[in-house]
């Protein structure tokens, strides 16, 4: 018998490796290359993935500058932790 993931654990590890992939690129990533991502790892709709992009920032995980999106400190240290 297989388990079923609820919505919010598959929704958690989904926000949790976008974090990750960004966090991987030390100068930023735009917003069309989170969303090729994220539509080829997990089959998000773009508009999924902004409203995700979104949220992550008024939560402070992500900043946005100059149209490129980028992990806080913060939340780099988290994603360290949690991986380490």
């Amino acid at each position: 018998m297989s388990s079923v993931t609820n919505g919010a654990t598959l929704r958690h590890s989904r926000v949790w490796d976008m974090l990750t992939f960004i966090a991987s690129f030390e100068k930023g990533v735009t917003l069309t290359q989170v969303q090729a991502y994220m539509l080829a790892s997990h089959g998000l709709k773009f508009r999924t993935t902004a409203q995700y992009l979104y949220e992550c920032r008024l939560a402070g995980f992500l900043t946005e500058r100059d149209r490129l999106w980028h992990v806080t400190e913060r939340q780099r240290k988290a994603l360290l932790g949690k991986v380490g």
